[in-house]
């Protein structure tokens, strides 16, 4: 067995760190030319070890006897508050007084929804930990109304905690301001262990699925699409584990040993998902240790990184350091260890990337972050996500480099490896150009990998897609990462399903924000590649949430990108603008409608002082985040009288380039000045 590093002297420590990086070798199992996004993986096998992989916890139910409340009422599955009904500020939720939970680090669990997360963001709720045996508070955090992700789904807040001592009772509360309708579902604690073996876990899948995808993960949440959507759409079999463990016997042979991360500086296990890859070693915290080190797994320790790190700058300035000039510099995976225990650390295992969570508003952090990425090349990409969503993406892309959102992504390496060929349906023919009030609908956040991956299938089974044109927002980076994703979503779409291309192109960026014309000509050219390759021929462009176009960035698409139809901005009501008179921008009438009123008072505004003698164009985006589906948009087309006609978000800008005489689809000019040119009736991408 190897000596445990804690127990060497400091310089052998390094020595034995940096080994591995002395010379490293060209990926053997994945395959990553020079001008792809993201690397392709071995095709999976057809039969898949299916594991669920979750915290588990012991659970008390909010109506139930177990708990105590001094405000609100039952109501089926959960104990509900309500404004103008319950009394305000007072404790909906109080108990259990458990005495079994253990002393040490624990993690407490509050499941609650509120029905509006968008108005504003008051305070909702107090939650805190309690030990009843002394009345000392062991945790406590405040819930805003912008923290629920979604209005009307339930959402997980972790609290944790650390119990002193055994056999003492335990308090969980939940102390309702009377800001908010509020339900709790339950409340729980995290069993021991069950975090850690989220770590250990994903960094298997990682190690094993490296060389030919076999372990397939169900990681669900309230977003989530059930363990076997995936594997049925992929047309893969499979085989369901209910011991996690035995998977790591039987993948023994393909594992040489563990790396121990350190509980007191949480920020190693980043470090350790890097080293795992080429060392084909299991993520372990000290607590599993003493189980994997013995049989029937016998796996040596072969770094132990406890007592090696004060602080997380020093974790990540080490990584920088030590081991950055010897990896692919190509992409950089943004995960906060305390949070992201499994999900996309499967893939960034498999990678052997740098992992790191750095905040660009603290300015230590910023420093050490601009000498990754300005050390990037062009064409790289963040993929995971940032502490803050603007200011990460605004960094970024001051360095000219895209993020792909995919933090929540639970089973990317075996995404990556289905098959890399996308049959694209025919473009049904627009509707005939009318003095008529034209509305596209736009679902928006297809860039984020894991809304596609989980909440986006989900929506894809409702029962009236297909009965209004909806434009779906998905990332061309899906040719890389989930192509079979990619194909099912192409060839289940309806004629009413337009699949277009989410912000700002191959990734979420912020164009206007790009540090050279350079680098911005490379990101459109780029996307115009991978926007030809998955058959979308519109982009929804984003510069912050709120932000148009700048004449740069649009005359870079007219330019670049000469088969888009056309471009939306988030600028509100601004208008149409046409680029080097060959592509049009129109600003979207809602830029993030989150509800049916919203998106009816938008297009009444929109319409407003028209009078019948020309067309109008109205593009409402929605965000699925707050339950908007496509009956939603169903009910909202079917409020809209005979002066309205509602079309995919391809047509409308056929429909602006007609009324505006442009050519209506410029991707297949057969002479020069030809203003009808005919849509392709089909398209095989293959490559």
């Amino acid at each position: 067995m190897t000596k445990p590093i804690a127990v060497l002297p400091k310089v052998a420590v390094w020595i034995l760190l940096f080994l591995p990086f002395i010379s490293t070798p060209t990926i053997a199992q994945l395959n990553w030319p020079a001008g792809q996004l993201l690397p392709s993986f071995p095709a999976p096998a057809q039969t898949q070890d299916l594991i669920i992989l979750r915290e588990s916890s012991t659970r008390w139910e909010a109506e139930g006897p177990n708990l105590g409340h001094k405000t609100g009422r039952l109501e089926t599955d959960g104990w509900l508050c309500q404004t103008g009904i319950d009394a305000a500020n007072d404790h909906m939720i109080y108990g259990p007084y458990d005495a079994t939970i253990p002393a040490g680090p624990n993690v407490a669990e509050f499941r609650m929804k509120v029905d509006n997360n968008t108005a504003n963001n008051d305070p909702i709720v107090d939650l805190d930990v309690r030990n009843a045996t002394t009345g000392q508070i062991l945790a406590s955090r405040t819930i805003t109304r912008q923290q629920f992700p979604v209005a009307s789904n339930y959402t997980n807040f972790t609290l944790p905690f650390t119990m002193p001592a055994n056999n003492q009772s335990l308090e969980l509360r939940v102390y309702w301001r009377g800001t908010s309708y509020t339900k709790v579902d339950w409340v729980a604690v995290q069993q021991n262990n069950s975090s850690a073996e989220m770590y250990l876990f994903a960094s298997l899948k990682g190690i094993v699925n490296k060389t030919k995808p076999r372990i397939f993960s169900y990681e669900g949440d309230a977003f989530a699409e059930g363990p076997y959507t995936w594997l049925q759409s992929l047309g893969l079999s499979w085989t369901e584990h209910a011991d996690k463990w035995t998977l790591i016997g039987k993948y023994r042979s393909e594992l040489s040993g563990i790396i121990i991360y350190d509980p007191n500086q949480i920020h190693t296990v980043n470090l350790a998902t890097m080293l795992a890859k080429s060392r084909n070693a299991l993520i372990a915290s000290p607590a599993l240790s003493a189980r994997l080190t013995a049989a029937p797994y016998n796996l040596p320790v072969l770094l132990d990184l406890r007592g090696q790190f004060t602080s997380k700058l020093q974790v990540y300035q080490t990584l920088y350091n030590t081991y950055w000039p010897t990896i692919d510099h190509r992409v950089l995976v943004g995960l906060n260890p305390e949070v992201h225990k499994a999900a996309l650390r499967e893939y960034a295992t498999a990678l052997g990337a740098a992992v790191i969570w750095l905040d660009p508003n603290i300015p230590a952090e910023s420093t050490l972050l601009n000498s990754f990425l300005s050390s990037m090349p062009a064409g790289s990409n963040v993929i995971g996500w940032w502490p803050e969503e603007a200011p990460g993406v605004q960094r970024a892309s001051q360095y000219g480099i895209a993020t792909i959102a995919s933090d929540w992504c639970s089973n990317l390496t075996v995404h990556s490896g289905t098959s890399r060929t996308v049959n694209l349906k025919p473009v049904p023919p627009k509707p005939a150009l009318q003095n008529k009030i034209y509305v596209a609908f736009i679902l928006s956040d297809g860039d984020n990998l894991q809304y596609i991956e989980h909440l986006m299938r989900k929506l894809w089974n409702n029962p009236d897609r297909g009965s209004v044109p909806i434009g779906w927002t998905l990332s061309p980076a899906m040719l890389d990462a989930m192509p079979g994703a990619l194909n099912f979503y192409s060839q289940t779409a309806t004629n009413n399903d337009n699949l277009i291309s989410g912000p700002s192109g191959y990734g979420y960026a912020y164009p206007n924000s790009f540090p050279n014309q350079s680098l911005l000509n490379q990101f459109v050219a780029k996307t115009e590649d991978y926007n030809k390759r998955a058959g979308f021929k519109v982009v929804t462009i984003w510069n912050t949430i709120t932000g148009g176009i700048n004449q740069n960035v649009g005359q870079a698409f007219a330019t670049h990108a000469p088969t888009l139809l056309g471009l939306t901005a988030q600028n509100t009501g601004g208008g149409l603008t046409i680029y080097n008179n060959s592509l049009p921008g129109m600003a979207l009438s809602c830029n993030y409608c989150t509800n049916e009123q919203a998106m009816k008072d938008h297009i009444a505004s929109a319409s407003n002082g028209w009078n019948g003698t020309q067309p109008r164009f109205v593009i409402i985006q929605a965000q699925p985040w707050t339950d908007v589906k496509p009956t939603n948009f169903k009910n909202v087309a079917s409020s809209l009288n005979s002066n309205y006609i509602v079309v995919r978000p391809d047509h409308i800008f056929q429909l602006i380039r007609e009324a505006n005489g442009l050519m209506v689809n410029p991707a297949t000019i057969t002479k020069k000045g030809d203003m009808n040119c005919r849509i392709p009736e089909t398209g095989v991408a293959s490559y």
